[in-house]
């Protein structure tokens, strides 16, 4: 059992609670008995998962040699009822894990000659038109498909609550359109509209919904009655289907909210069971379909030396196994799959809880790695790589970004946290921080191999490769690249700009009324009208900066709340950019002030020069604001 910290008595009691429940999980029964060693590793690392991470339930899913040997519930699907988790009935939200049935319904087109993947989407949307922000280099389905169309990020506020308020995908594709930052076939970087789209095209292209196409050209073939995309589900779904929680609230778990959308293709309101999605892996393994072959071949390498993204799959490597992977998150729901094919092996986790810390979507990794580790041979390395000296080396030192961060929306400020950082470690080797999986294990050191090429210490053999254009691929996380930031661009600057600028605007919050009341109790000559208002203004500014800085605390104290709040677009988002947008014309206001003290010979010189400084604060901290897209309407246009 991993460590754990201490808890208080009511969590205790909670996770007493999920831990019997856990204990008595439900099997489905197997079409062939499961190796004793791997229902006694599944068993005890689940139950360590719930009890230490305080997850509410989990399902396990294991097939082998075309049949499934293993398929287990544990612990609870709703914390109200107790219900159990039973593998074959409890429905589970599976998040992007959607994307692999819309990459096979897209590859099933393209294997009947409906569709070019490598033609302009265009010709084959019907009520939809991608804007041709890059003259002839039009928009393709294999760049749907492989996180490379370009779009950009925005999934602030398209999730629902209820299944009965999602909009049509159609219309939503093109009310809530993000805009292309780059040219197609550039770089990968992880990318939902891009899938919406080609949900829209396999829709366009077969005359049927999107939900009708899969359910009747996957999940019915394969059996899968207790899948769906339709939102609302058939109530014998519905009936079945787990809850997702977070830890926290008076019973210990909030129900989380906000798994419906339009984009049903690239997530929200994607609904199967452990068994089904058993059903799932055995179909991908042993059908050789040209649909299938063509989900798991490598279309697209950020570096020729590294995993690569098949259609949906991205490229797994582990020691010398490889295989295709896909892991799915949406609020209160965590699940992960992996195929390896050269061993006939697919492996489906799910969780219905975040976890401590969102630890759920480490956890179903770190399963996976078990489960293979148990059931596949590891090949040994044909040879143990020597240290090489690469004359770039310092060259790769620096902050990098996520290409997924977005560069026009809200989201725009998991920049400020979602970094890399790369130093150097000896003479042939790096140190990196944040490009790991594992929130345990944060920081890696890798040894050079030459010409950009890295793999981690310590006989794990994952690798990160520096390609063209200052771009590292990590083999961790084929679908996104991480691009080189200037010095100009380090969140870590900006983290201090923001620090600094705040605390002086807090400052000045406090001091310039105080100031003025000493003014007025010592019978002193008032200044002139126009200076009150400037320090007002200032002392204003301090105040909204205050607001703006407790609303953003509570918003990302809780990154699991977080995770529910942006797709859903809640009131204190809109607090935040609500107060960023006052902060804007304020910090003018400041500096106009300073400008005509100058002017008019207001205060004394140490006067104007203090006020002067928290110009330049209110100025810093307005700039952060719109670079970091934390202001709404009317400032919203100057961050694009």
């Amino acid at each position: 059992m991993r460590t754990t910290s201490t808890r208080t008595l009511t969590t205790m009691a909670a996770t007493i609670t999920i831990t019997c429940a856990a204990l008595l999980s439900v099997a489905v029964p197997a079409h062939a008995a499961a190796p004793p060693r791997l229902d006694s590793l599944v068993d005890s690392a689940v139950a360590d998962y719930l009890e230490d991470d305080r997850i509410p339930g989990a399902a396990v899913t294991v097939v082998a040699g075309g049949r499934t040997v293993l398929a287990k519930g544990y612990g609870v699907a709703d914390v109200r009822s107790r219900t159990p988790v039973d593998p074959q009935h409890t429905g589970f939200f599976l998040g992007s894990l959607a994307k692999l049935f819309t990459a096979q319904a897209a590859s099933q087109l393209v294997a009947e000659g409906e569709v070019d993947p490598k033609a302009d989407v265009n010709d084959h949307l019907r009520g939809l038109t991608v804007p041709d922000t890059y003259p002839g280099r039009p928009v393709t389905l294999d760049q749907l498909l492989t996180h490379t169309a370009g779009f950009d990020s925005d999934l602030v506020g398209r999730n629902r609550i209820g299944a009965n308020d999602v909009e049509p995908l159609a219309e939503s594709l093109v009310t809530r359109r993000p805009p292309r930052v780059r040219a197609p076939g550039t770089i990968a970087a992880y990318d939902n509209y891009g899938y919406a789209i080609a949900g829209q095209l396999v829709a366009d292209v077969s005359g049927r919904s999107f939900p009708d196409y899969v359910a009747e050209h996957i999940l019915k073939p394969l059996g899968m009655a207790g899948s769906t995309f339709a939102q609302p589900q058939p109530a014998p779904i519905a009936a079945g289907l787990a809850r997702g929680y977070r830890p926290g609230g008076t019973s210990g778990w909030t129900q989380d909210e906000g798994q419906y959308g339009a984009w049903s293709p690239t997530g929200p309101g994607a609904v199967s069971t452990a068994a089904d999605m058993g059903r799932w892996m055995t179909g991908q393994l042993t059908d050789d379909t040209a649909a299938n072959r063509l989900m798991q071949r490598v279309h697209y390498r950020q570096d020729p030396r590294m995993p690569g993204l098949g259609y949906g799959f991205e490229e797994w490597r582990r020691g010398g196994r490889t295989g295709w992977f896909k892991d799915g998150d949406i609020p209160g729901f965590h699940s992960n799959l992996l195929l390896v094919p050269g061993h006939d092996v697919g492996v489906f986790v799910v969780f219905n809880g975040d976890g401590t810390d969102g630890r759920a979507s480490w956890d179903g990794k770190d399963l996976i790695n078990r489960i293979v580790d148990a059931l596949v041979p590891d090949e040994p390395a044909s040879d143990v790589p020597d240290a090489a000296t690469d004359p770039s080396l310092d060259s790769y030192i620096g902050s990098y970004r996520p290409a997924r961060v977005s560069r026009t929306s809200l989201m725009a400020v998991e920049g400020l946290v979602a970094r890399v950082t790369v130093r150097k470690d000896g003479k042939n080797g790096l140190h990196t921080t944040g490009l790991s999986l594992d929130p345990a294990q944060p920081e890696q050191s890798w040894l050079a191999l030459g010409d950009g090429l890295f793999q981690e210490r310590g006989g794990s053999r994952a690798t990160l490769a520096f390609a063209k254009g200052g771009v590292l691929v990590s083999s961790a996380v084929p679908s996104t690249a991480y691009e080189k930031l200037a010095w100009r661009q380090s969140p870590a600057l900006h983290r201090g700009l923001l620090g600094i600028s705040t605390g002086m605007l807090v400052l000045a919050a406090i001091a310039f009324p105080t100031t003025a009341l000493v003014r007025r109790l010592r019978g002193r000559t008032p200044h002139p009208p126009a200076a009150r208002a400037a320090r007002a203004t200032a002392s204003v500014t301090g105040l909204s900066v205050i607001a703006f800085t407790a609303a953003l605390a509570v918003v990302v104290s809780d990154s699991n709340a977080m995770m529910e709040m942006v797709p859903l677009g809640s009131p204190l988002l809109s607090t935040v950019t609500t107060l960023g947008t006052a902060l804007v014309p304020l910090a003018l206001g400041v500096v106009a002030g300073a400008i005509a003290a100058w002017l008019r010979s207001w205060w004394n010189l140490t006067g104007r020069i203090l006020f002067t400084v928290t110009a330049a604060a209110a100025v810093t901290m307005a700039s952060m604001l719109l670079q970091y897209h934390l202001v709404g309407v009317p400032f919203a246009w100057l961050t694009k």
